[in-house]
């Protein structure tokens, strides 16, 4: 079955996560070895954008997805954008890291891009929810119909905020709306999502350089769904968001 990682991270963290880095050569090591096909790659808080779509380039072995950091304080990112948007094929807006809520104003430019190029937008959703909740991406599905929205470690990587992420999404009736696995542990509450959620709203990501698609693949493997819908939450439903079925 085709395994599409939807959610990886290149280059080095800042001290919140220790200072840890990985170069394009770890990662396509660790994705060849997990049985990953190709893989959507974002920077790490330090690692600018250039760095990796630059890196990513000169990778011939190796397919990956670049996605594009959005920072609104970084001062050379539009004209990155401009000069590259050709091979941008996702935005990742991590609200936590930049302090603000996806529904700032800061973003509306982002956005528009993103809506304008049909760029699907991975919105981190953590435990600060006065600015991380999974609310405010829904908020944004709502008013941004044409725009696609995978809202990172299913609403949360917790598990009462993963049920109620689900709960909230289904309830929504948007068809613009996606949960990203990356990084979420608890198998059981997994499989719960996707029975609320459907798995047509489910893509398979690993959150590697901070985690390993083996360590993720065992869960949607071990999910008490079809073939078929494993098939989508690993490669149909990110390949369909990307462009590249």
């Amino acid at each position: 079955m085709k395994i599409i990682d939807s959610h990886i991270h290149i280059g080095k963290w800042s001290s919140v996560f220790l200072d840890y880095e990985t170069s394009v050569k770890d990662a396509v090591k660790v994705m060849k070895e997990s049985g990953v096909d190709s893989a959507v790659a974002l920077p790490c808080d330090t690692f600018m954008n250039r760095e990796l779509l630059d890196e990513i380039r000169k990778e011939n072995n190796y397919k990956f997805h670049f996605a594009c950091w959005i920072n609104p304080d970084d001062n050379n990112l539009d004209g990155f954008i401009e000069k590259n948007i050709k091979d941008i094929k996702v935005f990742k807006i991590h609200p936590s890291f930049q302090k603000k809520r996806v529904t700032d104003i800061a973003y509306s430019k982002y956005l528009d891009i993103a809506e304008s190029e049909n760029i699907p937008v991975i919105v981190h959703c953590g435990r600060w929810q006065e600015i991380a909740g999974f609310t405010f991406p829904i908020e944004t599905a709502k008013k941004r119909k044409n725009l696609n929205l995978i809202l990172a470690h299913m609403g949360g990587d917790q598990p009462n905020l993963v049920t109620d992420c689900a709960n909230a999404v289904k309830e929504s009736g948007l068809k613009n709306l996606f949960l990203g696995t990356e990084s979420v542990r608890e198998f059981h509450f997994v499989n719960e999502a996707v029975k609320i959620a459907g798995a047509e709203r489910v893509i398979f990501g690993s959150d590697y350089n901070l985690g390993l698609p083996k360590m993720y693949i065992p869960i949607i493997e071990s999910l008490k769904i079809s073939n078929e819908e494993k098939e989508l939450i690993f490669s149909r439903n990110i390949s369909r968001l990307l462009g590249i079925e």
